[in-house]
């Protein structure tokens, strides 16, 4: 009997990890050249101020930087309002600026406000090179450290 509840068990596990589905990744080249799946999401920091906040997110795969620096109006919905885009690699530096495809915004009434979202990294022409997104997460205040 315990044998047959420990498969039952073991299967449900398996079958409830196999629906997480793939991992989306944190930066996708729109124009598919390059495979940026190594970058992760190394920080992110930020503050309200009544109705705005500012944030920055730095993205990293251990030899290039990705700097993101975005303000955005509180409301509903919450909307990016002005955000541009530093990437140093290869001791290149590109940028430029930033639009949202989605944003979630929660909370920091009581405590540090958490915002996520999907961004595209447009260039000087105005396209989207860039795909980039940020799962929902606390803001770290500017200036705390990592604990990563």
């Amino acid at each position: 009997m315990r044998l047959a509840l420990d498969r039952s068990l073991c299967c449900a596990l398996l079958l409830l990890a196999a629906c997480g589905g793939p991992r989306r990744p944190a930066i996708v080249d729109l124009t598919g050249r390059e495979n940026l799946s190594f970058f992760n999401l190394a920080s992110i920091r930020g503050a309200r101020d009544g109705d705005s906040l500012q944030a920055q997110a730095m993205f990293t795969d251990s030899s290039s930087i990705l700097t993101i620096e975005m303000r955005f109006r509180i409301g509903s919905p919450t909307t990016l309002s002005a955000g541009n885009w530093q990437w140093t690699r290869n001791n290149h530096r590109t940028e430029g600026t930033l639009a949202s495809q989605s944003v979630t915004f929660l909370g920091g009434q009581d405590g540090p406000p958490s915002i996520g979202g999907t961004f595209d990294l447009t260039g000087p022409d105005g396209s989207a090179r860039y795909r980039v997104t940020i799962p929902v997460t606390k803001l770290r205040p500017p200036g705390a450290r990592n604990r990563q």
